[in-house]
């Protein structure tokens, strides 16, 4: 998890944070945001489980960095923590608990809007993924297309939800970020790994080609859609 910036000035907060240095996970979102621009691809920002907004500010500012302006930004969150930990994420050894990464939605709010980030270009989504990740939700977003989308909800049986919640917002060039790839010790029968593969496999129009790993624990995939086109392509092994 990177820290959250101290409030900087309000104009030109990407060049006062440049002189500072990047963090890994601001580097990612400065790579991504520039392939989507390059790409021309359109569609939203989505983040699950934002905690206190760390990864949401990144990814807002390097946004408009690439003058992405018609871009908005989603934050899906239970704002309690994580949920009771079972299944195959609580086998052998332990890397998360109960509660942790708790944050509210007014400190999330307060957070991203004192590091710059326009709230009338963000619509917050509470709720426990598995109660709210549905369609009845999906009828109240103006949602078409998402160009990136970050997974940050560390759990296998929160990481399921979410990958299919988002099936038939992904798209030829949709960047899908795991912030806890290598969690639980690289373990790929747990956590986001497992849900990812079998996502995967659920789906086999969708195809997924790794693009950058990132900080110790993250990784992030390029999708495609193979069924829309007549050339072969070779996916990228997961690891």
């Amino acid at each position: 998890m990177t820290a959250i910036r101290p409030k900087l000035f309000k104009t030109r907060i990407i060049d006062f944070i440049a002189l500072l240095g990047y963090t890994c996970t601001e580097e990612i979102f400065k790579e991504v945001m520039r392939f989507i621009a390059f790409s021309k691809l359109e569609g939203d920002y989505l983040e699950f489980g934002v905690s206190e907004g760390k990864s949401f500010i990144a990814a807002f500012h390097f946004a408009q960095m690439s003058h992405l302006r018609l871009m908005k930004f989603y934050a899906f969150d239970s704002f309690q923590g994580l949920p009771e930990i079972t299944g195959v994420d609580v086998d052998r050894f332990h890397q998360f608990s109960e509660g942790e990464y708790s944050c509210s939605i007014d400190e999330f709010k307060k957070n991203v809007s004192e590091n710059g980030v326009d709230l009338t270009k963000v619509k917050i989504i509470p709720g426990w993924f598995d109660e709210v990740l549905n369609e009845e939700t999906k009828k109240k977003l103006p949602i078409k297309k998402a160009a990136v989308i970050m997974i940050d909800c560390d759990l296998y049986k929160s990481t399921v939800p979410v990958l299919n919640f988002i099936t038939n917002y992904v798209q030829d060039g949709t960047i899908i970020l795991f912030d806890d790839w290598f969690c639980f010790r690289g373990d790929p029968n747990r956590g986001e790994q497992k849900a990812f593969r079998e996502w995967l496999e659920k789906n086999p129009s969708i195809k997924a080609i790794e693009y950058h790993k990132y900080c110790s624990h993250g990784n992030s995939f390029i999708i495609y859609c193979p069924c829309r086109h007549s050339a072969p392509i070779t996916t990228a092994k997961l690891q």
